[in-house]
């Protein structure tokens, strides 16, 4: 009876540990907003790209230092005129699907992205990349041209697809990657769940198993999502006045960041075409009071694209302190002293660009420039912004991964490019935004300028800017191995890093 009994005691340990072997880690995220879909040619916002990073590789990323780290390239190097980029592959990569990753996917991402036929959305960030030479199946040759010093910075924003099935229909709703993760359902407005992809290059990993993000775009249910400790983390958009004792929990991550919040201006409009209103709007800003009392102190005033702390800043752009008097003389001085109606959008679920509508809503009545203001589902708002029809006003948006100077103007100011939604047009901006395409980085040339082209931007305002971002995430104390990136498109690349202790 004895040996039955331990024998059935065995069994029964054995049953457990066999239990505990199949046991799933699970890492939840929160996320403010859902995905356009999940491919990345299609698309430009963040909450997509947050997503997709766990699934797709570029062939470089970046720390989060701003230094370069290989990913599904080992090496790279520029040919002696800057002409061309050779990238050297990553061998033994596998696709999740099974077929291995070549330098004919390389071929085909960069030749699906730079041809015109392709609804590319951010397509001034690939005309430079003229032809794609693959010696061998681990050599990719890119040629420049024309010449563009911010090429490589192009390559790091490009995750790759296959080749043998980036055509299917399909592939944005159920996508197949070389990343760490791979795909497994995707419930709209509700969750995308990942798992594990064992055949993944890098041996280096925790101890996740499963990622599930999960659709959240209430800032105050996410916290109390995170507070119950249904959430493991989450990068973005905690509740400015909660920080402050978050922070006390030792709960919080943050890092400065690479973006800003603006008033974009639709400049076809009559009433919106003078640069003189744009100024007006522009006084009508309290900036230092929205970044102290809505942001609650995170991040600084902006004055521009780009950044006080870069050294391509300009000390000459042009200020605009909040001065409704002088919005009023601008306002009488465009023809437009007894005011005008006008629309403004933004995302319904950014409280904060909610609360900066309403300001501006009251600030701009006083002066008697009447807004309708609406807050719309993220999804609707960008269709409005992105549209064919430009159908918006005025609208409260961020723009955010400003690692170059080049990325921070270039594509939202040069004349018809994919992202210059306001329809803003200066002719010599653009000749400026292309010659800074051909100066060495930061070298006294490039500097002056990129100084130019800001004093330029800020003297005509198709923008008007609140805050430059700071980066701010919740991290439970069960969890290792994850914090905030200053670049935030990539904030869970590394997911499968992460350990998670219960």
């Amino acid at each position: 009876m004895r040996i039955r009994s331990v024998l059935v005691a065995l069994g029964t340990l054995a049953l457990l540990l066999a239990g505990v072997a199949q046991a799933q880690t699970r890492l939840v995220v929160g996320n403010i907003s859902e995905a356009v879909n999940l491919d990345p040619r299609l698309i430009s916002d963040t909450y997509s790209f947050q997503r997709i990073y766990t699934i797709f590789e570029p062939l470089l990323v970046w720390e989060k230092d701003l230094s370069y780290r290989p990913r599904l390239a080992t090496d790279w190097s520029f040919s002696d005129d800057g002409s061309a980029i050779t990238f050297q592959l990553r061998e033994g990569v596998k696709f999740h699907h099974g077929t291995e990753f070549t330098s004919a996917d390389v071929k085909y991402t960069v030749e699906w992205m730079t041809n015109p036929d392709n609804p590319v959305l951010n397509r001034q960030l690939w005309n430079s990349l003229a032809r794609v030479d693959t010696p061998d199946p681990y050599t990719v040759v890119v040629h420049i041209d024309p010449p563009n010093v911010w090429a490589l910075n192009a390559m790091a924003r490009l995750p790759i697809v296959p080749a043998d099935s980036g055509d299917l229909e399909s592939f944005p709703t159920n996508p197949s990657g070389t990343g760490p993760f791979e795909f497994v359902e995707w419930v709209r407005d509700d969750r995308l769940v990942v798992r594990k992809f064992e055949d993944y290059w890098d041996p280096e990993r925790g101890n996740v198993d499963e990622v599930v993000i999960r659709n959240i775009p209430e800032d105050a249910a996410r916290l109390l999502a995170f507070e119950a400790g249904e959430v493991d983390l989450y990068h973005g958009q905690v509740v400015p006045l909660e920080v402050d004792r978050l922070e006390a929990d030792g709960v919080v991550t943050r890092t400065t960041g690479l973006g800003w919040t603006y008033l974009g201006f639709n400049t076809r409009l009559a009433e919106l075409a003078d640069a003189r209103v744009r100024q007006a709007f522009y006084h009508l800003l309290p900036s230092e009071a929205i970044v102290q009392r809505v942001y609650n102190g995170i991040g600084t005033v902006s004055v521009g694209p780009i950044s006080q702390d870069s050294i391509y800043f300009s000390p000459d752009v042009p200020a605009y302190p909040y001065d409704p008097e002088r919005a009023r003389e601008l306002l009488a001085e465009a023809g437009f002293a007894d005011g005008f109606s006008l629309r403004l959008h933004t995302n319904s679920n950014n409280a904060v660009r909610m609360q900066i509508a309403e300001i501006l809503q009251f600030e701009a009545a006083q002066v008697g420039i009447q807004i309708e203001f609406t807050g719309e589902e993220f999804g609707a708002f960008i269709d409005r912004i992105l549209g064919e029809d430009r159908d918006f006003d005025l609208f409260i948006l961020g723009w955010a991964g400003n690692v170059d100077p080049d990325y921070a103007t270039y594509g939202l100011f040069r004349t018809e490019a994919s992202t210059n939604y306001t329809g803003y047009s200066n002719p010599v901006v653009d000749e400026l935004l292309d010659r800074g395409r051909t100066l060495e980085p930061g070298s006294p040339e490039s500097v002056a300028n990129y100084q130019q082209i800001q004093n330029l931007l800020m003297a005509d305002v198709p923008f008007a800017f609140f805050n430059n971002s700071e980066e701010i995430g919740l991290v439970q104390d069960w969890i290792e191995g994850w914090g905030v990136h200053p670049y935030s498109s990539s904030t869970y690349m590394d997911l499968h890093k992460v350990a998670k202790s219960r």
